[in-house]
């Protein structure tokens, strides 16, 4: 790596605190707005249609059992906190009379059960985000920009060994103006394979594109960064976290078969499992992102400078050994006409 793409390098690897704060508020914004605007609205009416049940959220008060041999509790309901599923036949008892607790058949809490899909959802939305911004503010577009300036370099390296920003201009423009012809044979120059060299390609014009066509084609860039850095170094993590999630789930299905958890509220086994749900997509994600086994990647092994050393020290050496085999054999019939 020359020094000013190490420069470069080491500047798009370090994350400044606006890009952090950026993107933890986007998290934190698409988080509410999901919640609210979304997903609650979804799973009400998702009761209302599938359980015909009347959903009771805006601070009305209700009877709840948690087991047959306990006593009567008053719940009061809230937006996010907990819902009451009654009988829709006490809905108009409801509506005249607001202050009567009605028996509720069911408690469901939001939060606990929505929190890990919203949690998932908003961090994946504000990544798109942040990949549509400039790279001075935009933390995954900061990322993308590195890992190809990375790749660029290591292709740059394979073909001229100590190389110049300017030829790291030339290869990206031969890459970028290629058709489907000239890119099979850039593939062979370079000693890649043409899915990647094609990844690439699609990328770099992801990067030099404006407004709506950069918009729907964010998933270039973004398959590229998945694929030439994040599923290389992430994949047993993101595996990891999935077996723990598995973990959770099958403690949580224990406690629920052992009675300790009541069936009238299944919140904390729905968010046991859209925990777990969410794990293995964005595991599968990963592995649909990943490289083949046939693909090698970028190589660098193809350095001119290296491979004529290894060559010229091979030769050194071989002549060397030739040499004392000839010497050694000149001896040998020298003896042997002196005797």
């Amino acid at each position: 790596m020359s020094a000013t793409t190490r420069s470069k390098y080491v500047e798009l690897t370090e994350h400044t605190t606006q890009q952090v704060a950026l993107f933890a508020s986007l998290v934190i914004g698409c988080c509410v707005v999901l919640m609210l605007f979304i997903a609650t609205p979804a799973m009400e009416s998702f009761f209302r249609a599938f359980l015909r049940s009347e959903v009771l959220h805006d601070g009305q008060k209700v009877v709840y059992r948690i087991s047959e041999n306990r006593p009567d509790e008053i719940i009061e309901t809230h937006t996010v906190g907990t819902w009451a599923l009654v009988d829709e036949k006490l809905a108009q008892q409801i509506a005249e009379r607001p202050d009567v607790p009605v028996p509720a058949e069911y408690i469901f809490k939001p939060l606990i059960s929505l929190t890990p899909i919203v949690i998932v959802a908003s961090v994946l939305l504000s990544a798109v985000i942040t990949t549509l911004l400039p790279p001075g503010i935009g933390l995954v577009r900061q990322k993308i920009e590195r890992e190809i300036l990375n790749v660029l370099d290591r292709l740059a390296w394979s073909l001229y060994g100590e190389h110049t920003a300017e030829e790291i201009k030339t290869l990206t423009r031969d890459i970028t103006t290629a058709d489907t012809r000239r890119l099979h044979d850039l593939a062979e120059i370079y000693n890649v394979h043409y899915t990647d060299l094609e990844l690439l390609q699609r990328a770099l014009r992801w990067r030099v594109s404006n407004g709506f066509s950069k918009l729907i084609h964010v998933h270039d860039g973004v398959k590229f960064y998945m694929r030439e850095y994040f599923t290389d170094r992430y994949s047993n993590a993101v595996l990891g976290v999935v077996y723990i999630g598995a973990a959770m789930l099958i403690i949580v299905i224990g406690i629920r078969g052992l009675k300790f958890l009541p069936a009238s509220d299944p919140s904390v086994v729905l968010g046991a499992l859209s925990l777990e749900f969410m794990l293995l997509i964005t595991y599968a994600a990963v592995l649909m992102y990943g490289r083949q086994e046939d693909q090698g990647g970028f190589d660098l092994s193809r350095n001119p400078a290296s491979a004529m050393s290894a060559t010229s020290t091979a030769d050194a050496d071989s002549e060397q050994l030739l040499r004392a085999f000839l010497g050694l054999q000149r001896s040998a019939t020298g003896e042997r006409r002196n005797d």
